[in-house]
Formats: C-alpha cells, sequence, structure tokens
C-alpha cells in the first residue's frame, strides 16, 4: 500500500462507520479486493473514545486491516444532527458543541482536535473539518457556510502540519458552496491556493429529485488542481459513479452499497445498466433461480450459492444471507471500479 498513490486510479471506499461492516469480518472485507474503507469520525468519538483508539494502536490494528483508512471530519453529521436539531448543540467561530444522546455528555469538535481523533483513529487519510449545509439554504447562509470552511480549512492545515512530521499521512479538504455555481468556485479557488493532498466535493450529492447535482461537480473539478485526488463524498449509485469517473473524481464512498445487501437489493452485471444493474432478490420469482446473482462474479456468494438460496436466507432474515448479500455487493462494486479504470 503506497500512500502516495491514493486516488491517482479509482477506488472505492465502503463506510465502516464505527471501524466495522455489518455482518462481515475484516478477512470477508478482503476478500472482495476492498482497498480501502472509510471510518466517521464523529461515531468513534462517541462509541471509542480518543485514549481508548490510542491505547488499542488505532482502528487498523483494532481492525486488522492493512489497506488505506479514510476518515471524514465529522462536517457532514454537523449539519445532519446539529444544524438539523436532532442533536443538541450549537456552532460558533471556534467549532462544534454537541451533546451526546448516549449520556448526556458534552463534547467540543474544532478544526484542531478534528485532526487530532482522525490522527488517534490512525487514519491515513484525513478530512478537514468543515461547515456542511444543504443545497437549497439561501445565499447567505452558504457565503457563512463557505467562509467558515475556509477558516477552519487553514486550522486544520496548520494544526496537521504539526502533527505530521514524517509525512506519513494525507490531508483533504472539502469544498462547500451548495447550490450557488460561483460559491463552489470561489471555494474551490481558495481551498486550492492552501494546498491539500485532496479535493472533496462536500454537501448534497443528489438534488431532491434523486439526480447528480452535475453543475456544481464540474464547477469543482474545473477550480482544483488536476493532479490532486478528487473525492466526491456520498456517491452512490454504480451509474452515477460512473457519471462522475467521467468528470474526474477518482476516490468514492457510499453506506447504499452494503446497506442494499441487507434489504435484498443487489447489483448484477446480468441486469441492465439502465436500471443501474439492480436486482432486487426478494423478488419471488427469484425463489428457483438457481444461477448465481451475477454469472460473470468472482465472489465467494455467487461461486457457490443460487439466487434462490439468498432469496430464501433473506426471506428468513438469516444473518448469513446479510453476509453473502454484502459480500456479492462489495465486490462488485470493485469490479465495477476495476472496469472503469481499464477502460
Amino acid at each position: 500500500m503506497n500512500l502516495k498513490d491514493f486516488g491517482k486510479k479509482l477506488i472505492f471506499l465502503p463506510d465502516a462507520t464505527k471501524g466495522a461492516i455489518k455482518f462481515l469480518t475484516t478477512e470477508q472485507i478482503r476478500s472482495t479486493k476492498t482497498k480501502g474503507i472509510v471510518v466517521n469520525t464523529l461515531h468513534l468519538l462517541m462509541n471509542l473514545d480518543v485514549e481508548k483508539m490510542e491505547e488499542l494502536g488505532g482502528i487498523k490494528k483494532i481492525m486488522n486491516w492493512d489497506g488505506y483508512v479514510l476518515s471524514d471530519s465529522g462536517g457532514f453529521q454537523v449539519y445532519s444532527l446539529v444544524h438539523s436539531k436532532k442533536w443538541k448543540g450549537s456552532i460558533d467561530e471556534n467549532g462544534v458543541t454537541f451533546v451526546s444522546p448516549k449520556d448526556g455528555s458534552k463534547h467540543l469538535l474544532t478544526p484542531e482536535s478534528a485532526i487530532d481523533i482522525q490522527l488517534a483513529i490512525g487514519s491515513d487519510v484525513l478530512v478537514c473539518l468543515d461547515d456542511c449545509r444543504f443545497s437549497e439554504v439561501s445565499r447567505k447562509e452558504a457565503e457563512l457556510s463557505v467562509e467558515r470552511t475556509l477558516r477552519w480549512g487553514e486550522r486544520c492545515k496548520k494544526h496537521f502540519e504539526k502533527k505530521n512530521l514524517k509525512k506519513e499521512k494525507l490531508l483533504s479538504c472539502v469544498v462547500q458552496g451548495a447550490g450557488y455555481l460561483d460559491l463552489r468556485e470561489m471555494c474551490a479557488k481558495e481551498l486550492s491556493k492552501m494546498g491539500f493532498d485532496g479535493y472533496n466535493f462536500g454537501g448534497y450529492v443528489v438534488n431532491k429529485s434523486g439526480n447528480l447535482v452535475t453543475e456544481e461537480m464540474e464547477k469543482v473539478i474545473e477550480n482544483v488542481p488536476e493532479e490532486k485526488f478528487k473525492y466526491v463524498m456520498g456517491v452512490g449509485k454504480p451509474n452515477d459513479i460512473i457519471k462522475c469517473a467521467e468528470m474526474g473524481y477518482t476516490v468514492f464512498d457510499t453506506v447504499l452499497v452494503t446497506r442494499n445487501a441487507r434489504h435484498g437489493s443487489l447489483y448484477s452485471f446480468d441486469e441492465k445498466k439502465e436500471k443501474d444493474y439492480l436486482l432486487r432478490i426478494g423478488n419471488v420469482k427469484y425463489s428457483k433461480e438457481q444461477n448465481p446473482i451475477d454469472s460473470t462474479c468472482d465472489c465467494e456468494t455467487c461461486k457457490n450459492h443460487s439466487r434462490a438460496y439468498i432469496h430464501y436466507l433473506l426471506k428468513i432474515k438469516e444473518p448469513t444471507g446479510y453476509t453473502l448479500a454484502t459480500i456479492h455487493n462489495l465486490r462488485f462494486y470493485q469490479r465495477l471500479i476495476d472496469s472503469l479504470s481499464n477502460g
């Protein structure tokens, strides 16, 4: 694993939010040819505190994982949990204060502490804390979000450089601007001046209709350094990954691939691209089909089991079914990435 090569080629990172992918062992994750995972800074902070993470040697040692680890900063959760009032808390120039819904304890997440926590996690690729907002906020709110994201990005970089003396880690920033193209452009240009290892498209990647916000995405790509990796956070569906790769994005992640597996939405190159390669295994027509989920797939599930068996396991809510479905979906995504990388 050469960190200098991260994002030079297309890579898909499944979400191991709390340091695990549901129903899979670390060895099963490896079997899908997955090269890296995404962990969630805020959720790890809430469930496995900084001191405990450091004491246990970081998430790689805990998981026995030898691939890449990318940690988000908690910026999206700032929006989804604090801005939306799902969690008690407040946001000011210093950072985010929030109250744990588990035990009522107070936590402060600043640009500096976000870096410290990610270093304690043992991440290879860190993400700056940003002030994320919904795509359709007012112009004034979007401007405030961009201005704070830039100030926090500068603070993150300064603190990161003090800590990363051996140059063993990478730091990426998050481009905000909501649905305002000129703000996306300005944010991208200003962050580019600071000099990060990667540039991430932040905020919501789809509109209310479920379609990619392609104009905003293209505006970011046009205004960040060509040689740096571009990470579109939260994408997504196979056809959306294809479109983003065509734009120039190289790093992808989504909870969709594993969540869909547990709900019987599986992916197969035997299905039509126009239908996003989707196969809903719970459909009664699959209860008698002896062929694998994907006739071209080399995963454990497809080599050993039929559609009928997976249909049956998920129907009776057998955990083995969730495992086999998740293995297949992860392997499908890695094969999709390979097919795009190889033209």
